[in-house]
Order: C-alpha cells, then sequence, then structure tokens
C-alpha cells in the first residue's frame, strides 16, 4: 500500500490535487498550516497574541500625544517614516513576551485586582471621593481608550510590573561595595599646572618638496575630489508671510475681546465653607444638608466650620483645592469628604471672583503675531497653488520667483553631503533631506516639481555638474605644505611635552624649574575637587580628568588646551581620601546609586532568560503589509 501512495506521489495528477487543495484551504481561511500557527498575527507567544488591532489601537494612543520638533502632530504615514511605528511594535513585542511568560507561570493579574485598582484611582473620582463611572468613561475616551482596551492595557501593565518588581526583592548591595563606590565619589584632590606653547619650542624641520612629493604620491587616492553640482533653488516658508499680515486695531480689540477671560486673566478667587468631621460616615451622613444651604449649628456631628476666601495655593488640601478650583466647579458645589489630618472634610463652594485680565496694551503683541500666523498660513497656501500652476505652465525658475515675489538662492559647487570643495556646508540645503537627494537625481539644466514639508516649499535647479575627479600635484602643493609643516610643528610640541614629562618624573628636573625654562606661570589654586568636578569654573574638566588617571602625588600628565599650538604639563598635588564618618554618609548615597544599576542590571538578564524560555514566533511580512496600509507612498 505505502509503495501504491509513493508511486502516486510522483505522477502530474498527485502535483494537480495538492495545488487545488492550497488553493481550497486558502478560499476558506486554512492559512495556519503554512505559518507555523501565527496566522495573520504580528506575533505570538504561547497562548498570548499580538494582532494587528492592537498594535494599530497603541500607535493611535501614542500619537494622539507625539509631536515633530514643531510642535505640529505625526500622522501613521510619518510615524512610519521617522520609524515610529518599527519602535512601538518592538516594545509590543517586549509586552508580549512578558504575558505570556507570567501567563505560564500563573502570575497574570486577576480581574478584580484589576477592578481594585480602578476604583481606587482619585483621577476616576466624583467630587464626594466615590468611584465616578461616567468620569471614568470621559477620561478614557480622551485618551483613546475603550474600557475593554484600557482594562486590558492595565492588566498587562500590572503583569509586567509584578515580574519586574521580582528582580528588585530583597536587593541589597555590599557594604564593601558601596563603601568603595562612597570612597571612590568622595576622593579629593588638588592639581597645578603650567601651559607648554609651541612658539617657546624651536621651529620644526622645513618640509621639502621632495617630502611634499612623496606624500601626494603616497596618498593620491584621498585627495579625489567627488562629483558636485551648483544648485539654484526657490524657498517658500510660512514665515516669510508673517509680515505680510493685514490687521486692523480693531480686529485686535474684537479677538482680545473673545478671549480675554480664557487666554489672559489671572488666577480666580474663591469663597468656600469647610466643614469637618469626626469620621467619614458622619461626613457622608451631612452632605444633603450641606448641599442645601444648611447652617453649620444644625448639622449634627460637625466637629468645626470654617469660611475661608483666597486663590488656590492657600487651600490646605491640595485633594480639596483641585476639585473646588477645578474648571468645572460652580458655585454652591459640594467637595469631599477628603481626609485631613484627623478630620474629613467637605467643601462648598459659595463664590467665584474672576482674576485679573491683563490689558489689552500688555498682549497686544502676543495677540498680533497670533492672528498674523492664522493670515500667513492662508497667504502661503495660496502661493502654493500660484507656485504649482506656474511650474505646469514650464516657466523658468527666474520667471517663477519673479512672477511670486521670491529671489532665486544660488550655491556654488557641492557634493552629496552638502559641503562645497573649500569644506563649507550652506545650511539652506541641509535643512530638508530632499534637497541634495532631488539634485543629484537630476541632470545638468534640469528643475524639479515643488516639494517640502508642510511649512516650507522648494523647487530647484541644478545649473552644472562638476564631475568626480583627482587634482593634480600643483594645485594642491601650497595646502601639502601648510599641512605638513603644521603635522611636524605637533609632532615636535608632542615629543617635548614627553621629555618635560619624563624630566620630572625621573628628578632630572622640578616641576617649578620646568616651568621656568618656558616662562610659563603656574597655576595652583587651592581647590579641591571630585571626579565629577567637570563643571567647575576654576578647574578645566581636562585638568579634573587629567588629575583623576594619575597614581600618586607628584605624578605629571600631559593634557590638552583649547588652543591646539599648546598643551598643559598637570602635576597631582594632593589626594584626600574620605574619613570613616563621611564614608558612612557618602554609602547611603552609593548604596541607592548600586542598587538601581543593579536592579536595572539583574531585570535585563532576567528579561534575556524569559525571551529565550518564551518561543515568540514574528510575522514580519503582517508588520510590513500593516506599515505599507498606514503610509502607501513608502
Amino acid at each position: 500500500m505505502l509503495t501504491l501512495f509513493r508511486n502516486m506521489l510522483r505522477t502530474k495528477l498527485a502535483g494537480l490535487l495538492f495545488l487545488l487543495l492550497i488553493i481550497a484551504m486558502g478560499a476558506w481561511g486554512v492559512t495556519d498550516v503554512f505559518s507555523g500557527g501565527i496566522g495573520s498575527n504580528l506575533a505570538v507567544a504561547g497562548n498570548t497574541k499580538l494582532t494587528e488591532a492592537q498594535l494599530d489601537q497603541e500607535v493611535e494612543r501614542r500619537l494622539r500625544t507625539a509631536t515633530d520638533d514643531r510642535g505640529r502632530a505625526i500622522s501613521k504615514a510619518q510615524a512610519v517614516e521617522q520609524g515610529l511605528i518599527d519602535q512601538i511594535y518592538q516594545q509590543e513585542l517586549f509586552r508580549t513576551t512578558m504575558m505570556a511568560y507570567a501567563d505560564r507561570l500563573g502570575a497574570v493579574a486577576t480581574d478584580n485586582a484589576v477592578l481594585n485598582v480602578i476604583r481606587e484611582d482619585p483621577s476616576f473620582a466624583s467630587d464626594t471621593g466615590t468611584f465616578d463611572a461616567v468620569r471614568f468613561q470621559q477620561l478614557l475616551q480622551a485618551n483613546g481608550f475603550s474600557v475593554p482596551l484600557f482594562e486590558t492595557f492595565l492588566k498587562r501593565d500590572m503583569t509586567i510590573s509584578r515580574l519586574t518588581g521580582v528582580s528588585q526583592t530583597a536587593l541589597r548591595p555590599p557594604r564593601p561595595i558601596t563603601a568603595l563606590q562612597a570612597s571612590y565619589n568622595g576622593e579629593l584632590r588638588k592639581a597645578a599646572w603650567f601651559i607648554l606653547p609651541r612658539s617657546a619650542l624651536p621651529p620644526a624641520e622645513d618640509v621639502t618638496d621632495e617630502d611634499l612629493q612623496t606624500y601626494y604620491d603616497q596618498q593620491k587616492q584621498a585627495f579625489a575630489q567627488p562629483q558636485r553640482r551648483s544648485i539654484s533653488l526657490i524657498q517658500l516658508k510660512l514665515d516669510d508671510f508673517l509680515n505680510q499680515a493685514n490687521l486692523t486695531e480693531e480686529d485686535l480689540r474684537a479677538y482680545y475681546e473673545a478671549v480675554k477671560f480664557q487666554r489672559y486673566a489671572g488666577p480666580d478667587t474663591r469663597t468656600w465653607t469647610e466643614f469637618m468631621f469626626n469620621s467619614e460616615a458622619e461626613a457622608r451622613q451631612a452632605l444633603g444638608r450641606i448641599a442645601g444651604g444648611a447652617n453649620a449649628d444644625s448639622i449634627a456631628g460637625l466637629a468645626n466650620s470654617t469660611q475661608r476666601r483666597g486663590p488656590q495655593s492657600t487651600m490646605a488640601s491640595a485633594a480639596l483645592a483641585e476639585r473646588v478650583f477645578g474648571p468645572s466647579a460652580q458655585q454652591g458645589g459640594i467637595f469631599g469628604p477628603v481626609q485631613t489630618g484627623n478630620y474629613y472634610t467637605v467643601a462648598r463652594l459659595e463664590a467665584i471672583e474672576a482674576g485679573e485680565v491683563e490689558p489689552f496694551e500688555a498682549v497686544r503683541e502676543d495677540i498680533f503675531d497670533a492672528l498674523s500666523r492664522e493670515q500667513a498660513i492662508g497667504l502661503y497656501y495660496d502661493s502654493l497653488s500660484l507656485l504649482d500652476n506656474l511650474i505646469g505652465t514650464g516657466a523658468g525658475l527666474e520667471e517663477i520667483a519673479s512672477e511670486m515675489g521670491t529671489p532665486v538662492l544660488s550655491f556654488i559647487a557641492v557634493d552629496r553631503t552638502g559641503v562645497t570643495e573649500l569644506g563649507l556646508a550652506p545650511s539652506v540645503l541641509r535643512a530638508d533631506p530632499e534637497i541634495l537627494t532631488r539634485a543629484f537625481d537630476l541632470t545638468e539644466g534640469a528643475k524639479t516639481a515643488r516639494f517640502g514639508q508642510d511649512e516650507t516649499a522648494y523647487m530647484l535647479r541644478v545649473d552644472s555638474v562638476t564631475e568626480a575627479r583627482t587634482p593634480e600635484f600643483a594645485e594642491i602643493r601650497d595646502d601639502l605644505r601648510a599641512m605638513l609643516q603644521a603635522q611636524r610643528n605637533n609632532e615636535l610640541l608632542g615629543s617635548s611635552a614627553q621629555k618635560v614629562k619624563s624630566d620630572i618624573e625621573s628628578g632630572a628636573t622640578t616641576f617649578e624649574a620646568a616651568a621656568a625654562e618656558f616662562e610659563s606661570e603656574i597655576i595652583s589654586p587651592d581647590i579641591a575637587f571630585t571626579r565629577r568636578s567637570s563643571n567647575s569654573t576654576v578647574v578645566p574638566a581636562q585638568y579634573v580628568a587629567a588629575a583623576f588617571a594619575m597614581q600618586a602625588e607628584g605624578d605629571v600628565y600631559i593634557a590638552p588646551t583649547q588652543n591646539r599650538d599648546e598643551v598643559a604639563i598637570v602635576q597631582l598635588v594632593s589626594i584626600d581620601r574620605a574619613s570613616p564618618d563621611e564614608l558612612d554618609a557618602l554609602s547611603a548615597i552609593s548604596g541607592q546609586q548600586i542598587q538601581q544599576q543593579l536592579t536595572n542590571d539583574l531585570f535585563e538578564a532576567f528579561a534575556t532568560e524569559i525571551q529565550k524560555d518564551v518561543q515568540l514566533e514574528i510575522n514580519q511580512s503582517s508588520l510590513e503589509s500593516y506599515k505599507a496600509r498606514v503610509n502607501p507612498d513608502s
């Protein structure tokens, strides 16, 4: 029988049957047999799956608050181009792995635990301190969550937090380590230095023509010049239209009157009555009478009551102040009870006095700037339409610029990185990476259509192309001579400094005698510094580093300065280590630092082992498909 089946599998009919079977499976959605059980999911670990819908929800939630460097919202397409989608995906893969591991251990947060966290969160509490389902749903909706999605996210975060907490349990750095770290951080040193200038040394050997020719022949390939292109550019920016605003004084005052209480008013003053009770139960029983405006004398269980007036900062209870001075608080509103010391306090809002409004003259410039920008946006987009129409007529760059009333910016030849042969890098050409990309995609004389970001548009033309070449020896002889002479001067300075160092350390001369030989002043500030004193205004950071690079008092170190034609000769003057009492005080701080470092290292190792233990299957093609849908131009 097996032989019969084997023979059948070798026939063309068998191949046709397999093809029909595959098509049928695809038609009925049976695809998991070919994808290792992952199907259309983005990733699977154990029983935990990361779906495209889950990733998309997280992307949308993150993009609600994400902005670019100009404060503008980021679209999904932009998130793909900037790599943000890939970052979120990697984070979700980690969470998927951790949840799969927690599920295997039975350590996933329970529904009751999630419910308790939600009910105890003060963000979801009403003015009386109890859980408010309506407020809960409103806050979730404002932050891009549905109730089930929020509960899922909360359960996941609580579970992962539980796993991360495992690495911190009972973790304490050993005392010898904290003491060693404290000694390292608390050690004080002093240093002295003098400057060794190259001008104090004999001149270096001159560079000969033979030296130049030999160097040129050896390094000829390094002198090769890349292809460069000269570019002419039209640039339109929204900011260019700010000075074209047509605003009257009446426009500015009308805007001020419309928004002055929302935008230009200071904090308001409120009057409230505080009712204090010995227990929460007594406070809650009295809510109805307080809301009805009852006098203090008629409220049962009242321990004390006081009427107060002032801004939010004068209210003792931050929890009450947040509610009494909230934007939705109304006169007559009741807030609390909130525990304040040994009492439970209920506040009744009696009156609201608006804050002082800034006069029109004080905010006139802000209003002018805001309205000018609004008008500039309209003018800018009108100009883009005109630019597109002119480009469509086939007009030349100068003709378009004349019609637009904007200059043509012309640049000498630059390479693909925007650098000229002299090493200059015009900032305009680097303002948008598309400028150079498009310039090097065109032929000589060709021009682009309009391109650019939301608030800046460009059109460019390639004026000329300078092909790659290697300059002849005669062209760069003088530059080579200057470069090699400077190199020899630096080598002489380095070798001379090294000899000074060796002579001082060997006893052939003293630090003071060496400074006198080169007529250099010794600087020796009476200031002790630690390793972290790199921001000292007295001892430069490089001298601090030099002092702690030496082992013993009297050692010498060669340190750089801000001037390449000189170096500093630094000597370690003293080492002052912390006393036992000082070490005890420093050990507490060092212990916290070491504990945090150990916690991070331990959790990283823990997470690495979890990822090895949990088999994570990734569907890269599904991720690429998702990115292609949200960014069709990619």
